[in-house]
């Protein structure tokens, strides 16, 4: 399997849960297939998008909130009412807003204006619809939180998952998976044979 599939799989559950917020508790796996390829193509073109502004504003791999922001500008997050030739006339037109009472007022507006767009997508990340995306998720608070060492632990539903179907913990039954911890390199002993074990194998067959 290769890692492109193994992503592929992973995005789906996160689709599915999307899908359930919005109401929807059945679809085609041809549907549930195509909304969860949407989805992982939209996050890689953030990811390229994200690198490139870094790369072109900083020169370095590493991005900053700009980078971020700009690359989600890139691919429609923000929901903009002007084009960028507008914005850009708008910006060159404006008149300075000097020193004096309404200036301080004068700022916030324009503020306000300019971030108009990023304030609207905050407003639906932080809106109901993605609370509920949350709660079913398993990343609020509910009654059916789990307790560990008397504390409080907000688990994802994947987390949840895993310990629901893993009497044995998370170290042992997902052990060397792309779930769990990698497992521990041991020797594999071949029964039934000349010799006990591949390295034993290897030197045999280098006296032939």
């Amino acid at each position: 399997m290769s890692a492109r599939e193994i992503m592929h799989m992973l995005t789906r559950p996160a689709v599915l849960q999307i899908l359930r917020a919005a109401g929807f508790h059945s679809a085609r796996p041809s549907v549930i297939e195509a909304l969860t390829d949407i989805t992982a193509k939209h996050l890689l073109l953030l990811a390229t998008r994200t690198v490139a502004h870094a790369y072109g504003n900083h020169n370095d791999a590493t991005p900053t909130i700009t980078d971020v922001r700009m690359a989600m500008d890139d691919a429609g997050c923000f929901t903009t009412t002007m084009t960028a030739s507008e914005e850009a006339w708008i910006e060159a037109m404006r008149k300075p807003t000097g020193e004096g009472k309404g200036a301080q007022k004068e700022e916030d507006r324009r503020t306000e204006e300019d971030t108009k767009d990023i304030q609207e997508f905050i407003d639906w990340v932080q809106g109901d619809g993605n609370k509920e995306i949350m709660r079913i998720a398993g990343m609020l608070k509910s009654d059916d939180l789990m307790e560990l060492d008397g504390e409080k632990e907000r688990l994802d539903y994947l987390t949840a998952l895993k310990r629901k179907h893993s009497k044995t913990g998370d170290q042992s039954r997902f052990q060397g998976t792309v779930l769990g911890i990698e497992a521990d390199d041991h020797d594999i002993t071949i029964e039934g044979g000349p010799v006990a074990s591949l390295t034993d194998w290897q030197v045999m067959v280098r006296q032939r």
